[in-house]
């Protein structure tokens, strides 16, 4: 039943594809412009190759064999029947004859039908006709949802008082570049004043709907620099400037707040802001221009309960190259709702976050242990589509002993060079962004993990993995428990390496779990290498490099003097966790070696 609820409360989810999408396609096939909407009189659909009419989102049958023949009409794509429903594509768009071309005037212009969606369109074969869509089964589950979508309706932004702000990009050139994110900040102090204010819908203003892709409404801390005028930004808008305030994306007609909340702005919210525009210029023209943005709504007259942002996800992660596949999984314990959740916790938004590596992400609930409901479920998830699970109709409503479970599954395989988790483009994140109410009911706005799924809230999770203190305090304790003096007496600085150490470092590495697998991965890149003291442990550890491999290497597959070549050869290569590991240990040691002598 949870996860029929969590569909219903599904308003409207809108995926599309960077690459493609705009209406300069619309001069590449026949009738490109004149093919109508299903349920809307005299609307085009302006995006024949997608799901959503506006020209964005998951492309459909026809738009994935329109990309595969590189955007061009082909007799291939012109003969083909794309969508299955017994009429070529020529038949459907006007070229039966597969005679047109983009000079050339289309055979028939009339009794146009889409190429890419099963006709007719409400037909019962075609209602039950599978679809390649993130959210929607069949033609009919689609249909329901796009025939809904319409003008913004939001009675809130009516109420006495509510007052509106225009955060509008300034009139920019568009460069001539594929991809563009733009940015600009603003001053809600000078804007609205200085008092408290509650923010509660959004609507786009659109200039150049040509490279409009998505918009961004980010919340800053009160510390960020206001600089005058749009810039290029990254992934956000300055590491500052984090929050998720209000996504919208091409097909939705606006954000409005569930009628008994608002984000708090002004006096006690937030009094600085920043806008992204996402810019596509697929054909990198010069001559383009945009000042879009969004005009949104506040009132003095404060609602209810205080809307706030619930952050979950990993906060440090490592993710090799060329692999295909390769899942971050971060829970938010139920130790660590226990800690943090004072009273019943209503979420009315989600959104998932990563950058161009990401392929899929989930939030998932567990409550007492097993499956609840999913908050987000995207098994295609592209950064340029900012998908918005809307619950305002039907809050979700979460509890102090629930588990929230974010899994991001990226791609490295076109990647020559390790991505780690940061804030640059191509850094990776993995962060699930919650608007709930009330605020009050969370201590802490962050539920996040880092290294090996290690709570930053429950204590507990470090007691499971063996190693209790995963915190930069880990390096005090290495001191207060004399290992450090160990180290410091039996080990010198990178080299040579004494037999005193070696003898003290085998056992260590064995024993204690600090020390091993991807714990030890998580405190070498994340607390050692933080401090001048943990670097100095680093450099000690490696002293003895090849003597500890070598030694940990053969206690884990020692070798007979019967072993024929390939035996050796296949045992050489099953060396444990810990050998690994550790192997890999010095290779960082090293790295930091200046830097322990310009410290000295």
């Amino acid at each position: 039943m949870a996860e029929i609820k969590t569909l219903r409360c599904l308003t409207f989810l809108l995926v599309w594809n960077h690459a493609f999408g705009y209406m300069l396609y619309q001069t590449k096939i026949p009738n490109g412009d004149s093919v109508p909407h299903p349920c809307k009189t005299d609307t085009k659909w302006q995006g024949v190759g997608h799901f959503i009419d506006a020209g964005t989102g998951l492309r459909n049958a026809f738009g994935l064999d329109f990309a595969a023949e590189g955007h061009k009409w082909t007799s291939t794509l012109c003969h083909k029947d794309s969508d299955g429903d017994g009429m070529t594509n020529g038949q459907e768009l006007g070229d039966p004859n597969c005679t047109w071309t983009e000079t050339s005037t289309p055979y028939r212009v009339t009794g146009l039908t889409h190429p890419g969606i099963c006709d007719p369109w409400e037909s019962p074969s075609c209602l039950l006709k599978t679809v390649n869509h993130s959210l929607y089964k069949t033609q009919g589950d689609w249909l329901h949802a796009i025939c809904k979508a319409g003008d913004f309706v939001c009675p809130g932004i009516n109420e006495t008082g509510v007052q509106n702000l225009t955060v509008r990009l300034d009139n920019t050139s568009v460069p001539a570049q594929v991809t563009t994110y733009i940015c600009q900040y603003i001053d809600l102090v000078r804007e609205i004043g200085s008092g408290d204010f509650h923010l509660i819908a959004a609507e786009p203003i659109i200039d150049n709907a040509n490279v409009l892709h998505h918009m961004i409404l980010f919340g800053c801390d009160d510390s960020q620099n206001i600089t005058q005028g749009p810039f290029e930004c990254g992934m956000t808008a300055s590491p500052s400037c984090q929050d998720f305030l209000i996504a919208w994306t091409v097909g939705l007609a606006g954000d409005c707040s569930h009628p008994m909340t608002g984000i708090r702005l002004g006096q006690t919210g937030y009094k600085k802001i920043a806008i992204q525009l996402h810019w596509n210029n697929p054909f990198t023209k010069s001559d383009w221009t945009d000042s879009s943005g969004l005009r949104i709504y506040y009132t003095p007259n404060l609602r209810t309960y205080d809307a706030g942002i619930w952050i979950t996800g990993s906060n440090y992660f490592v993710l090799p190259p060329k692999l295909p596949s390769v899942t971050v999984t971060s829970t938010c314990t139920k130790g660590c709702t226990r800690n943090v959740v004072t009273g019943p916790v209503n979420i009315t938004k989600a959104i998932n976050h990563m950058h161009y590596a990401g392929k899929q992400m989930s939030i998932e609930v567990l409550r007492d242990g097993s499956h609840y409901l999913y908050l987000t479920n995207e098994p295609i998830f592209v950064y340029d589509s900012p998908q918005v699970y809307l619950y305002t109709d039907e809050v979700i409503t979460l509890q102090a002993g629930d588990e929230l479970i974010t899994r991001c599954t990226f791609t490295t395989a076109n990647r020559n060079t390790t991505t780690f988790q940061g804030q640059a483009t191509l850094d990776e994140m993995c962060y699930g962004f919650l608007t709930y109410y009330p605020a009050q009911n969370l201590k802490n706005k962050f539920c996040l993990t880092e290294g090996p799924d290690v709570s930053l809230c429950d204590t507990q999770t470090a007691q499971d993995h063996g190693c209790p203190i995963l915190s930069s305090k880990l390096v005090d304790q290495l001191y207060t428990s004399g290992l450090s003096q160990q180290l410091e007496d039996k080990c010198m600085l990178f080299s040579p390496c004494k037999e005193e150490c070696k003898e003290f470092l085998v056992p260590l590495i064995q024993s204690n779990k600090c020390f091993q697998g991807e714990l030890f991965e998580y405190i070498k890149g994340r607390i050692l290498t933080r401090s001048y003291d943990g670097r100095q442990i680093m450099a000690r550890l490696s002293s003895c490099e090849k003597e500890v491999y070598a030694l940990l290497s053969y206690q884990s597959n020692p070798i007979s003097s019967t072993d024929t070549s390939v035996c050796k050869a296949s045992r050489g290569t099953q060396l444990t966790s810990a050998v690994n590991n550790f192997a890999s240990f010095f290779i960082i040691a090293y790295s930091f070696a200046f830097l322990i002598f310009l410290n000295q």
